[in-house]
This record gives C-alpha cells, sequence and structure tokens, in this order.
C-alpha cells in the first residue's frame, strides 16, 4: 500500500491505525538509508540532549551540521584506514555526541567492530549504574556511556539490534551488541590504559586532562591502529596532548580543528556573551582553542568567583590595608568585609613602582597632603582621591616590613618611617612561606569575594590573572615542585593579597556601626 506523506501536523490529527503505519514506514525509510552510512544513521535516527533550550523539550532530533557532516565522514576515514586522528575544539560543538554516534553506528552495522573509550575519571567514563539505569532518560548522558545509553533509549526497538536488552547486554562501562557479537568496552586513565585487547579504534576523550597520559598513549599503540583524541587544551603545561599537537614528538596524526565560527549558533552575540562569562585564560582555552594561553600555570584559578560591580566603601564596615613593599615596587589595597555575603570586598588598589614609601603616605593618612618633592601623574591623583574618602584602618603586610625605604633622604626602615605617621603594620612572620600564603588565599578567594569597579581593582584583576608559575619544558627532568610563581609586574599585587589572607580574621560578633577610631594608632576599633 502506498501510504500518503503528511505534515507533521496532518500525522498528529490522523487516525491512529494511519498514524502509526506512517511512522513504521518512515522508521523503515530512515533505517535502510542509516544501513551504509553513519552520518545518515545519527541525522535520522538519533536524539541529542540540551537542558539549555527554553520553551520546548531538551530532547531534540540530531540534525547535523554541516562541519558535523564532514566530521562523520574524517572519522570513518580514520577507522577505515587505520590512522590517528587529533580532534581539537571549542565547547558544545557537539563533537562528542558525534563521535559516539560514529561508533554506535558501527557496533550496531558492522561485526567486527569492537571500541574502546576512555576519559579522565571513571564517572566520565560511567555514570549511569549498569544495567540498573539501562533505558532510562536522565541527564546522566555526561558520561560517554550515559550518551551512548540515551541514543538507545530513544532508539526506535526495530532499529536496535535483534534480542537487544539493556539489562542484560549493558553493563558497567560495557555495551554488547547480541546480533554480531560487538562491544564497545570504557576504561578511565590509567598506566595500562587499553592493554589487553585488540580495538578497531580507541576513543580518548578530553585527552588534555588525563594524568598517566604518556603511558596512555604509549599503550595504545599495539592495540589499535586508529586512535582519537577529542580534546579542548588542558591546563597542564607539557602535556602528550599539546606535544601531539605540536608534532614535537614526531608522531603522525591528522589534526582537525573545530573552530566556534563553524557552527551556525555561535555567532558575534554568542561570542561576546562567552568573554563576559569566562575568565581570559578560560575563554582563551574553552572558546579560541589557545593551547600557550591554558598551559602557562596560573596561580589563583579561584579569580573566577569574583563579582566585579559596584562594591563601594562603606564607611561604617572596618577597613583594612594590605601592602607589599619591594625595593622595585610597591602594592597597597584597600580591602571590607561584607558580613551578609560572607566575602571580602576589594574596594580599591594601587601600585607603583621605585617611589619611596613617602610618596604613599598621602593615599593611607587624613591629614598629610602630597609632598612637593614627587611628582604625582594623573592617575595618581585620581587615585588619591578615591583613597581619600577612606577612614583610618588596620594594615596588613610583608613580614620584611623592616626592610631600608626606597630613598635617597634616609636610611630608615618602611616600618620606622610608617610609624611615624601613625601607620603600624601587622604581620605573621611564621606565616611568610609562599605555600602558606597561597593555601590561605586560595581559601579566601574560592569563597568567592567581591570587586568594586575602578581603575586599580582591574589592574590588581590583570596582576593577579598574570600570576603564573614557570613553564618546564619536556627536556627539563627537574622532578621538584615548582616553589615561587614568576617575578614580575603582577608579583607586588599577589602578595598583597597574600599577606591579607595570611593575616586577616573575619570579626564575629561586632555591632554593624562598629567603626575605626582614627585617634587610635593602627586603625584599633572602638563602638
Amino acid at each position: 500500500m502506498n501510504l500518503p506523506t503528511l505534515s507533521p501536523e496532518q500525522l498528529a490529527a490522523a487516525d491512529p491505525k494511519l498514524k502509526a503505519e506512517l511512522e513504521a514506514q518512515l522508521i523503515y525509510k530512515n533505517l535502510e538509508a542509516s544501513k551504509d552510512h553513519p552520518g545518515e544513521f545519527i541525522d535520522r535516527m538519533l536524539y541529542t540532549f540540551n537542558p539549555k533550550v527554553k520553551g520546548r523539550s531538551p530532547h531534540l532530533p540530531f540534525r547535523l551540521f554541516p562541519f558535523q557532516w564532514n566530521l562523520v565522514d574524517d572519522l570513518v576515514d580514520a577507522i577505515e584506514n587505520g590512522y590517528d586522528i587529533f580532534i581539537e575544539k571549542c565547547r558544545e560543538m557537539g563533537a562528542t555526541y558525534v563521535t559516539l554516534g560514529v561508533l554506535l553506528w558501527y557496533w550496531r552495522f558492522r561485526p567486527g567492530s569492537n571500541f574502546l573509550i576512555g576519559s579522565r575519571k571513571e564517572d566520565y567514563v560511567d555514570n549511569t549504574g549498569g544495567s540498573k539505569g539501562a533505558g532510562e532518560l536522565s541527564n546522566k548522558e555526561e558520561s560517554l556511556f550515559g550518551k551512548l545509553e540515551y541514543f538507545l533509549a530513544r532508539l526506535p526497538s526495530q532499529a536496535k539490534p535483534n534480542g537487544f536488552n539493556a539489562d542484560k547486554h549493558k553493563h558497567f562501562a560495557s555495551l554488547i551488541n547480541p546480533e554480531n557479537g560487538n562491544v564497545i568496552g570504557g576504561e578511565s586513565s590509567n598506566p595500562n590504559f587499553s592493554r589487553g585487547g585488540r580495538q578497531k579504534a580507541i576513543l580518548m576523550d578530553e585527552f588534555a586532562f588525563w594524568d598517566n597520559d604518556n603511558s596512555a598513549w604509549g599503550s595504545t599503540a599495539d592495540t589499535t591502529d586508529c586512535r582519537i583524541i577529542l580534546t579542548t587544551p588542558g591546563i597542564r603545561p607539557d602535556t602528550k596532548a599539546k606535544r601531539l599537537r605540536e608534532g614535537r614528538d614526531g608522531e603522525e596524526i591528522k589534526i582537525l580543528t573545530l573552530p566556534h565560527s563553524l557552527d551556525p549558533r555561535k555567532d558575534a552575540a554568542w561570542l561576546a556573551n562567552q568573554r563576559k562569562r569566562r575568565s581570559q585564560e578560560d575563554f582563551a582555552r574553552e572558546i579560541m582553542i589557545n593551547w600557550d594561553a591554558s598551559v602557562t600555570g596560573i596561580v589563583y584559578p579561584e579569580l573566577k568567583y569574583r563579582e566585579v560591580g559596584n562594591f563601594p566603601y562603606e564607611p561604617l564596615w572596618p577597613l583594612w590595608f594590605s601592602w607589599d613593599f619591594g625595593l622595585d615596587g610597591l602594592a597597597l589595597q584597600a580591602w571590607q568585609y561584607n558580613r551578609k555575603a560572607d566575602k571580602m570586598r576589594l574596594i580599591d588598589a594601587y601600585q607603583n613602582e621605585n617611589k619611596p614609601i613617602h610618596f604613599f603616605f598621602p593615599f593611607v593618612t587624613r591629614d598629610h597632603q602630597i609632598d612637593s618633592e614627587f611628582e604625582y601623574v594623573e592617575t595618581d591623583i585620581e587615585a588619591l582621591q578615591r583613597f581619600k574618602q577612606f577612614k583610618m584602618g588596620v594594615h596588613f603586610g610583608d613580614p620584611d616590613v623592616g626592610k631600608r625605604t626606597m630613598t635617597d633622604r634616609s636610611l630608615k626602615s618602611n616600618r620606622s618611617e610608617l610609624a611615624l605617621v601613625g601607620i603600624h603594620v601587622q604581620t605573621k612572620p611564621e606565616s611568610n612561606s609562599f605555600p602558606e600564603r597561597r593555601e590561605k588565599t586560595k581559601l579566601m578567594l574560592q569563597k568567592g569575594f567581591e570587586v568594586n569597579d575602578t581603575p586599580g581593582t582591574l589592574d590588581w584583576l590583570d596582576a593577579m590573572k598574570g600570576a603564573r608559575y614557570p613553564q618546564r619544558t619536556s627536556l627539563n627532568q627537574a622532578t621538584t615542585a615548582i616553589v615561587m610563581p614568576i617575578h614580575n609586574w603582577t608579583s607586588h599585587h599577589r602578595t598583597a593579597t597574600e599577606y591579607l589572607a595570611v593575616n586577616f580574621s573575619a570579626p564575629s560578633d561586632e555591632p554593624e556601626e562598629l567603626i575605626p577610631d582614627a585617634s587610635i594608632p593602627g586603625g584599633n576599633w572602638t563602638s
């Protein structure tokens, strides 16, 4: 019987018997077309899950974009001809779904197609709970086997292998085709990854983030002729993924790049939104596929917990100043504590180079005037006007505050010079090691913190984001841990923040009307 072709609206309103016949005919037609090409299988038979869509179901028919059709062809060519392929990608390009769809097509239609799929952690390989969770439609698709399970759960029964039963044939990190004996297995990163079997291809998902990456890569060489790396740039320097990408180890591998510009959904507005939502490093790595910007050893990734906006100075709140004194520069920061939000607030910040301590007196005292001996440029004057609104505060700083100030007119120390204008810097020499300062600073930042939007705080933010550990090259065989970040223009603001973190204790039961008593040196508090 030749059945009529109806629109989706007509189909929904059709007689139930006719509707069932039309749907069965469509499934048969799509299945026949799918047998000879994995792209047709994905585009006609599979669904994808996107919880970000608004106003409609998150379960969407998997309609391939042109670049995804090309990706299917590249994967098939690598699998059939037995060579390695390296796919670097922007976030949310659907590349993992496409790759798994290709492997599932082989598993379903091509006997002798065993695959191994791996990721850096077990939960990223399979978080479905084995056969107990098989067939459930949930957001377990965040794992590789969760995605495969999701595909199968929405696949029409006519398209599944004969005799397939999820409870029998889907186990933890294992998917069996009872019709042809094909198996897709899974494994997390380990030194013996893939040893003990032979595979048509191996997928190494987010390989730039794997531990044991060198040994895992080496162990796969005898297991398969086709290794598929699917990854965004990593955060560790000198990974095997980065060396493969740059061809530094002399191994042949096809490089395939999937930039955001290939995806019609990722327009200029999307790119601008991503730039606002992500840190500079995260944007470079996750969106722009920048390997160099992503592996520079950022000291404080906790900066991502910041809120930048209108977080002004509150005269009734206590105030803390934090200093770093250096022979080549000095940084000064003004902080408050938002008790209701349980967050630190950076009110303002200032840094200058090759200036004696006396240059900074007007910033932290109420009545100290600008010294005519020094030249204050426009940006200095603007910063000074912002700092002049602050009341007396408590000062924290470098345990080395006793070192000589940068001036030819005095051999006195920073400590003694500051004391002459009523500034007494508190410090903890016993907490001066960098590991201790770093730990306290990470704890402070990861709680979240507020940054008042001023030129000084944005300079502070640039310095904190720019603080990096020195990188080791593949020729550097040192095994000791990197102890100190690079000393450069970022160091003084970074260190001043660390001195705040090791010295500060959040107020507990003080009344909110607590204000500083300007008559008490060092900014002690009175109610």
